[in-house]
């Protein structure tokens, strides 16, 4: 069992002409179900401004352990609603990211004050060059007049580790200026770098 606290983030949009009940569906259904769940900390939604696609759901997690509970199996997979079925079948780009903790994480993503949100991810074989990133990745957008916060996570896949950086700003940023700080760390080049906003609903 695992008790280093990770994340959980899915990207993906829905066809044109689904996005209203795509929005529905994660407004009333989906995204409260999943942030009721035990060992759910927290989520929020957010909206791509520049990268693709265009919805990203971050859930902090009290270890990647609460993927494998009862509670979340019980309305995931084949457990999932109808409607859930209906909706993931149609999503384009869909990207489910299961990443645990760099270091001392700080408790839930504090989201309440953030204006943008920046997702960066790196790349790499070497586990100790995963490190050296995310040592990297932690500190190089504090510089930014409006940096709010920080979170670096590592995803172990078959090909080497992706080191995940989530950063949130307290104003209005654009990716060019974001790109010439953290674009390319330790020589690795990112390979997503997708600027998000809040998801608001009329």
């Amino acid at each position: 069992m695992s008790d280093k606290q990770a994340v959980l983030m899915v990207l993906m949009e829905p066809p044109a002409t689904h996005e209203d009940e795509f929005n529905d569906w994660y407004d009333t259904e989906h995204f409260p179900q999943r942030c009721a769940l035990p060992g759910f900390a927290s989520g929020s939604r957010w909206v791509c401004l520049d990268g693709w696609p265009r919805w990203l759901a971050h859930y902090d997690l009290e270890s990647v352990d609460v993927l494998a509970s009862d509670a979340y199996r019980a309305v995931s997979g084949p457990n999932s609603t109808p409607w859930s079925r209906r909706m993931l079948a149609r999503a384009i780009g869909r990207c489910r990211i299961v990443a645990h903790a760099s270091g001392m994480a700080a408790g839930p993503l504090a989201t309440t004050a953030a204006a943008r949100l920046l997702l960066a991810g790196y790349q790499t074989s070497s586990p100790a060059h995963a490190h050296e990133l995310a040592v990297a990745a932690a500190t190089t957008l504090r510089v930014h007049p409006h940096h709010l916060d920080t979170r670096v996570y590592l995803e172990q896949r078959d090909a080497g580790v992706t080191v995940w950086s989530v950063t949130l700003f307290r104003a209005v940023v654009h990716n060019p200026e974001l790109a010439a700080l953290a674009g390319c760390i330790h020589g690795v080049g990112a390979t997503t770098f997708n600027l998000y906003g809040r998801y608001h609903r009329a």
